[in-house]
């Protein structure tokens, strides 16, 4: 293979950092740089990875020849940069969520229709082991018609969020920390739409208003006037069936235990995923398929997502018996792999599609049927409950 890919990483903070390595080991990347607008992060990242070529603006990167991004910037900012990468030519591959309002999802879907450039979300849960798992039995025909799902994102601000917030948002952090739910739901809505292949068609959410005495979700404080840390909401999906969608961020739940869970019902089978439990059954039968979707190791353990890694649960770099590893390169056999074994398979995706080789699972269509829903939700939820249509165009 030739390496013919140079891919710029842009913030260089934490999450990055588990991703870093695996785009310098993919046989189909050049070279990796990295942009960061704070010089000693800049320094401190570049050093760590031994990236030679560095940027201190988006400027300097568009006048390099560095033909792709991957961008782990706070998530309010993902649209602006990724749309700015388009339009200088760059394939994009960028956390979760593509963008927060409306108006920037529909200028990014232009911007890539228009490029025909790689852009790429990396939504963790379509490579999860339990959404793994429901989508073969939907595929095969055993889960009948779509139903009924459950997509959950139970995080509670304690687990990382405040600490990560508190971190990177300066004095004003708590301004960034308030961030609505909803707007960072597309983990929850994709497990069960990467399964069914259907779209949100209409939505009605409720709110929660924060009642904690941290002043984090404060309207007054909050860039977005929120004051809502739980939002649920009811979609009905163009296969005529029915999804749940909660995203929590006080709730009384293990840090260790999967903060993304899903179940899911059709007219033939079912699955449904608890904390330590997972089960399938059919009309005819059931049976525990836990050991079917455990990650051997950590997955949810912050350390985890360092370069480096080890467990004493570590099992070839944290996958589940119900991954299929083959079309991953050799080079990646025993590095990092975090969130559910999702790293390694979102980078190689990615890179051999903006290469050519073969097409990504999910595509910028993919990333506006798993984040629009929330974005419309959000709106719904700070309007009392109503219910609005989900329009794609």
């Amino acid at each position: 293979m030739s390496k013919n890919l140079k891919v710029a990483v842009i913030g260089g903070g934490q999450f990055a950092a588990s991703f870093i390595h695996l785009f310098q080991a993919h046989p189909m990347v050049a070279e990796v740089g990295l942009v960061e607008l704070d010089p000693q992060r800049l320094q401190a990242t570049s050093s760590k990875f031994s990236i030679t070529s560095i940027f201190s603006s988006l400027e300097e990167l568009w006048r390099s020849d560095f033909n792709a991004v991957a961008i782990f910037t706070p998530r309010w900012t993902h649209a602006e940069i990724a749309l700015a990468a388009l339009k200088n030519g760059r394939h994009v591959y960028t956390a979760v969520p593509m963008g927060i309002t409306e108006s920037e999802i529909f200028a990014l879907k232009i911007a890539a229709d228009q490029t025909r450039l790689t852009f790429f979300m990396a939504e963790t849960s379509y490579y999860y082991p339990a959404v793994v798992f429901a989508r073969k039995k939907f595929q095969s025909g055993e889960l009948g018609a779509f139903v009924y799902g459950e997509g959950e994102y139970l995080h509670d601000m304690s687990h990382g969020f405040v600490d990560a917030f508190a971190a990177n948002g300066g004095d004003a952090w708590k301004a960034s920390a308030s961030f609505p739910p909803m707007l960072y739901s597309t983990h929850s809505v994709s497990t069960i739409l990467s399964i069914t292949g259907a779209s949100a068609t209409s939505v009605t959410a409720l709110g929660m208003k924060d009642s904690a005495a941290d002043g984090i979700f404060d309207s007054k404080v909050s860039m977005w006037g929120n004051d809502q840390s739980n939002q649920i909401a009811l979609m009905r999906t163009s296969d005529g069936g029915v999804m749940r969608i909660a995203e929590l961020r006080r709730v009384g739940t293990a840090p260790l235990e999967p903060t993304v869970r899903m179940s899911i019902f059709g007219t033939e089978g079912s699955f449904e995923q608890q904390v330590g439990y997972a089960s399938w059954a059919n009309k005819e039968s059931f049976s525990i398929v836990t050991d079917e979707i455990n990650t051997f190791s950590d997955v949810e353990n912050p350390h985890s997502l360092e370069p480096g890694y080890v467990s004493a649960n570590l099992w070839d770099g944290g996958f589940a018996k119900v991954h299929d590893r083959s079309q991953l390169p050799a080079a990646f056999k025993g590095l990092s792999n975090g969130h559910g074994g999702s790293h390694q398979f979102m980078v190689d995706d990615f890179v051999m599609d903006a290469v050519g080789e073969r097409p990504a699972p999910m595509n910028i269509d993919d990333a506006i049927r798993f984040t629009l829903p929330g974005i419309l939700a959000h709106q719904s939820a700070t309007s009392g409950g109503v219910t609005l249509e989900i329009k794609y165009s």
